[in-house]
Parts: C-alpha cells; sequence; structure tokens
C-alpha cells in the first residue's frame, strides 16, 4: 500500500465550544460530530496565536511565534523554510489549496500548489452592511463572498481525480466576522434561545487588560443591542453549520472514492472568536480560552486514533504528529512533539506539563482607545504578550498593563482575574518561573542529532537564514526577493 494522502480542513476563527462534539448544546455539527467519533478528539489544543497568520506558520514551520517572528495578520513566510507542505511535496505528493493562504509568500503559491484557487475576504470589509464588529446580516446567496460551498465543490474535484498521494487544505473564511451567511443558515437558530454573554456590560468581568478595554470601545461593543448580540451568536452559528455541511460532503467524497480508506483526515481551526464573551467581538492578542483553545480532529484511515486526548497539546505538535503518522521524516528545525505513538499506544491522558501562546506586535499598549474600528487593525495588537496554562490555571502576562492569571476549572469564563489574589500567590509564581523558561526555550530543540563540526546543525540556524539554502525542489530565491507578500 503507498502513502496515506492528507487532507486538512481549517475553518477560520472556530471556537472549540462551538461545535456540538466539544459540549455545544444546539448547534448541531453533526458531520464534524462524525470525524470526531470516528478519530480522535483532542480536547485541550491550544493554537500558537490567536491571530490567523502567526497561528497558521506556527502550524505548517512547527515552530513558535516568538521563533518566527511573524506577529500579525499579513505575515507571510519564505516556503523554503521547511515546513508541513515542503515535506509532502518533496515525498511526491499533488498539492492543493482552497481559500485563503495566511502562511506562504503570495508569489510563491503558483510554485508551492500544483491546483489552487486562493482566495482571503478578509472581514468582508467592502459589503456595504458591514459597519461594526458585531454586525449580523444575511448573505446574498449570489453574492460573491458565499465561498464556503463553493471551496468544498473544488477541493471535492480535486480528490475525485486523484490517484497518487495527494495533499488537500481548504481554509474556509467562515465562521469569520462579519456574522453573515446565507438561508437556510442564517436563520437556522432561534434567537430567543440564545443567552447573552456573562457579564457583557460589565465589561466582562474585572480587572482587564489595557488592550481589552481599548477594544472593546474602539469595537463599539457597547452599541449592540441585546437582539444585536443574539443576532450575531445566532448567524456565527449558521456559519459553523454551512461549514459541517460542507464538510459532510467533502467526507462523503472520500468515500465515494474510496480515498476514506487511505487519508488522514485532519479537522482544527487556527484560533477562536470572542463572540461577546469578555464584552468584545473579533480577536485581539489576548489568551482567554474563546481565542485560544481550538477544535482538532484527527481521523486515521486504519483506525489508529480514538476517542478523547485529554492531555494539553500545542498547535507546533501537529505537524510533526501528521508526518509521523505518514512515514515521512520530520525537518530537523521543527520544536513541536509527536503524538503519533502514544495515540497508537492508547495513553489519551498525558500531553504536555504546559502550553503556551503569544501575541503582540511592539511596545507599548497603546495608551487609549481611538475608534471606532469593526476589525482589531493596529493600533489594537501592539503590546507584546504570552500566557500558560497548565490546564488547571492560566497565566497571562503582558509586557505593560495589567497581567492576569484565572483558574479554568472554578472560573471557566475566566471572568474574575485573580493575579493578585494572595490564595493564589504560590501558583502565580510558578507559573510565571515555568513562562520564562518556556520562552527562554523557544527555538531549542531535541530531535537526536550528532553535533556537526561543519556546524551545519539546522537547529542554530535562525528560520529565514535557513530559508536561503538550496532547495533541489524549490530553489530559493535571489537575494532580496520572495521575502514579502500578503494574505
Amino acid at each position: 500500500m503507498g502513502r496515506l494522502n492528507l487532507l486538512i480542513l481549517c475553518p477560520d476563527q472556530l471556537r472549540a465550544d462551538y461545535l456540538s462534539c466539544y459540549g455545544h448544546p444546539t448547534v448541531g455539527t453533526v458531520n464534524i460530530d462524525r470525524l470526531a467519533a470516528e478519530g480522535l478528539r483532542l480536547n485541550r489544543a491550544y493554537c500558537a496565536a490567536p491571530l490567523c497568520g502567526p497561528s497558521r506558520i506556527s502550524f505548517v514551520t512547527s515552530t513558535r511565534l516568538s521563533e518566527h517572528g511573524h506577529r500579525t495578520y499579513g505575515s507571510t513566510i519564505d516556503y523554503a523554510v521547511p515546513n508541513l507542505v515542503g515535506s509532502l511535496k518533496e515525498a511526491g505528493y499533488r498539492t492543493g489549496m482552497f481559500g485563503k493562504n495566511h502562511c506562504f509568500n503570495q508569489d510563491q503559491l503558483p510554485q508551492i500548489w500544483d491546483e489552487l484557487d486562493e482566495i482571503c475576504l478578509g472581514n468582508y470589509d467592502d459589503h456595504p452592511k458591514y459597519k461594526r464588529s458585531f454586525d449580523a446580516f444575511e448573505l446574498e446567496a449570489d453574492h460573491p463572498y458565499n465561498i464556503t460551498g463553493r471551496l468544498a465543490d473544488e477541493a471535492i474535484d480535486f480528490v475525485r481525480r486523484q490517484t497518487g498521494p495527494f495533499l488537500t487544505w481548504v481554509n474556509w473564511q467562515d465562521p469569520h466576522p462579519a456574522f453573515t451567511c446565507p438561508e437556510p443558515y442564517f436563520s437556522m437558530f432561534d434567537r430567543e434561545r440564545i443567552e447573552l454573554p456573562p457579564r457583557y456590560r460589565e465589561g466582562g468581568g474585572t480587572n482587564k487588560p489595557l488592550r481589552l478595554k481599548n477594544w472593546q470601545v474602539n469595537g463599539q461593543a457597547l452599541d449592540a443591542a441585546d437582539d444585536e448580540i443574539r443576532d450575531a451568536k445566532a448567524a456565527y452559528m449558521g456559519q459553523i453549520r454551512y461549514v459541517d455541511d460542507s464538510v459532510g460532503r467533502i467526507l462523503a467524497a472520500l468515500q465515494e472514492t474510496s480515498h476514506d480508506k487511505d487519508t488522514l483526515v485532519v479537522f482544527l481551526s487556527d484560533h477562536g472568536e470572542f463572540l461577546g464573551d469578555q464584552g468584545a467581538w473579533h480577536k485581539i492578542g489576548v489568551f482567554y480560552d474563546c481565542l485560544t483553545r481550538i477544535p482538532l480532529i484527527i481521523r486515521h484511515p486504519d483506525g489508529l486514533y480514538r476517542g478523547v486526548f485529554d492531555g494539553l497539546v500545542e498547535e507546533v505538535d501537529l505537524a510533526p504528529t501528521i508526518l509521523e503518522a505518514l512515514g515521512i521524516e520530520r525537518p530537523a528545525s521543527f520544536v513541536g512533539e509527536s503524538l503519533h505513538q502514544k495515540l497508537v499506544d492508547g495513553n489519551m491522558e498525558h500531553g504536555r506539563p504546559t502550553a503556551l501562546i503569544e501575541a503582540g506586535v511592539q511596545a507599548p499598549t497603546w495608551p487609549k482607545p481611538f475608534g471606532p474600528q469593526k476589525a482589531p487593525f493596529r493600533p489594537n495588537d501592539f503590546g507584546p504578550g504570552a500566557a500558560i496554562t497548565d490546564g488547571h490555571y492560566k497565566l497571562s502576562v503582558y509586557h505593560d498593563g495589567t497581567c492576569e492569571l484565572y483558574d479554568l476549572q472554578a472560573d471557566p469564563g475566566e471572568l474574575d482575574n485573580r493575579f493578585d489574589d494572595p490564595p493564589l500567590a504560590e501558583v502565580r509564581n510558578r507559573l510565571t518561573l515555568e513562562l520564562c523558561r518556556r520562552l527562554m526555550g523557544v527555538g531549542v530543540r531535541d530531535v537526536g542529532l550528532s553535533w556537526s563540526e561543519e556546524y551545519d546543525d539546522p537547529r542554530q540556524a535562525p528560520l529565514e537564514i535557513a530559508a536561503r539554502r538550496p532547495n533541489p525542489r524549490f530553489p530559493s530565491p535571489p537575494e532580496g526577493e520572495g521575502q514579502g507578500g500578503g494574505a
């Protein structure tokens, strides 16, 4: 039997807790739930950063934010940096990508993907009905922004034509703001049954950082009437159902072509969405679970992974896991830990001791609100920060301003900041020390390589330096070229 194929399904800005298989009571994601039931659901997976580009780059390169250094929305990376897609192409895979890029330099895309429909709608900024961060409206069925079903169609067509090993990557816009989708999805959920976010008009809880308070004002969150809040949440759920139906059609195509028997399926999101939690909408560089805990489901065609994995997992662990499952050697530059053997052995409890998340571009945090803005553009991303969780507690430290500490078991909504609470002083000190150690360890690799007298150990080279090394399948561009590009 040949190599397994790989199908990656990646909605943008999808919260884990808005899937039925992760506990949502009414959204009804039957197809994603079936994928989870037939495979493995990772219950406590955290993204590398709560922003699209940085998170996707961490996923594909298995490197953390403060190593790859791409910290904001339009960031893209040189394809010559060792990455998941390059490893598959070098192994002879045919590649197809449908949807937003937010990963590789734009001018390199035609050389990376054998088939490509690259489209990023941003925040639907040009739609006349999108004026505020929480706006919800029906999307016309024939509108060019209605691409969720179209991307599924393209992926299905690609899958049906493949005879050798292939990578199909679908990057949906949904359920990204603006909160819009066509019928029947827009009206699918009863607004009267939707609960308002906790303590929405109290700023989302106590003792919150300045960056959140700024964004609450910039995003005009307090202008939202109760009915508008419910509309936005209902439309977000409708967007998710649109994605779920598209997932179901792609999975059906796998089965029709018998590729369900030779394809590893990975479903994940790049990060989450406030959706009114913390008194805000969209996302910024903070670390609440609504933004950083991502859905992650893996279905192995041989049934090697089953059940629920409750250990902590970082986004950087996913690419090494995929490559080991496919029998492809991982690049030495990857920092993530493969879960493959642990999952095969059924060791479903013990993950990482902690998970690390990072965000932020430059200091200081902007000193006051400056809005209005319907999406968190600069300088909402100013102010570096990092967070660490051991699964029970989460510590968030910012370069300037109020830090945060939450007891995730007693306060899963992260409403009451206990950073200065004396009973949790030991927890704060322990996690602060561990966060320092984790940040100092960013980029440190231990992959069993022996030292080379030629000092050519790839663990010692910055990523962009490594990108300039010759690659027989994809030569690096001349100096000064191919280093830019947006998404």
